[in-house]
């Protein structure tokens, strides 16, 4: 029998709320932005020795939560694969097959074919690996390419807003492949290719990705009916490791999705990490 809890969520207009918090964070409302501004900061153990600015700079929840770090706040690891993300790596594990399955949570699984809503390509990543990274509220919140690689393509896929933490990861379906993400496919510099897929989530939602400006989640501004929308870049664009690539606009999730040639060039990729705090920039292999 599903919790009350459960059902509340299902029944909320997760789209609708999370882009209504998310005009509400974004106020700059004399005394009250500020004071919800250092109320998070407290409720949440903010280290703000860590960001750029100080806390009274910041006007209001939305400007603190997609603060930028000092220089040197996070040290790029020698390694060929970085954590995109501060967070905690919960799954990590082998792709195997045409169908190949993806952990969820204990007894929760999913496809990579239903994650892309593209079989062509999750065939492409047959034998490789996966990590799955949840942020929490807490977490810094600016993406940053995991390697050094050139952008091959990008894709949206619409969907809810469901919460990604993990009391929703033990009881949603297929959590990760009903919510709104934005898939970031690269040809990594040593041969291979890597998917980071960003997950979006209740409250705010917004997703934003430097490549595409104009590629903003649950503001209106991307396309809804399509199963998927794909971007293909124009130029060449390259991304160095550690160098920004987006960010989440409150909390949420990360893929990482490691095709046969990376994985087998990189035989602990993932693993070491399993169940860890990570922080943006530390080695995942």
């Amino acid at each position: 029998m599903n919790s009350p809890r459960y059902v509340f969520m299902k029944l909320l207009p997760k789209n609708l709320e999370s882009r209504l918090f998310g005009n509400l964070v974004n106020l700059k409302v004399p005394f009250l932005s500020k004071l919800a501004r250092n109320l998070f900061a407290k409720a949440y153990s903010l280290n703000m020795e860590e960001a750029s600015a100080p806390l009274s700079s910041y006007a209001n929840i939305g400007e603190l939560f997609i603060r930028t770090l000092k220089d040197g706040a996070r040290p790029i690891a020698d390694a060929e694969v970085v954590s995109p993300v501060d967070g905690r790596e919960s799954q990590t594990g082998i792709l195997e097959g045409k169908n190949a399955e993806m952990i969820q949570a204990k007894g929760k699984q999913y496809s990579l074919a239903e994650l892309l809503r593209d079989p062509e390509l999750a065939e492409r990543f047959d034998g490789g690996r996966f990590a799955t990274i949840y942020l929490a509220p807490f977490n810094y919140h600016r993406i940053h390419s995991p390697v050094a690689g050139k952008l091959v393509s990008a894709s949206y896929c619409p969907g809810t807003l469901w919460p990604v933490n993990p009391w929703s990861a033990e009881r949603v379906e297929g959590l990760f492949c009903i919510n709104e993400r934005i898939t970031t496919r690269i040809a990594v510099d040593g041969g291979g290719e890597l998917l980071l897929v960003k997950v979006g989530a209740t409250n705010v939602g917004r997703i934003v990705v430097n490549y595409a400006p104009n590629w903003i989640t649950n503001v209106g501004k991307l396309p809804r009916k399509a199963p998927r929308v794909d971007y293909v870049p124009e130029s060449e664009y390259r991304f160095e490791r550690g160098s920004e690539l987006g960010r989440f606009e409150m909390g949420s999730t990360v893929i990482l999705v490691a095709d046969k040639i990376l994985a087998e060039r990189q035989p602990n990729l993932f693993k070491s990490t399993l169940g860890q705090a990570v922080k943006m920039g530390q080695s995942l292999i």
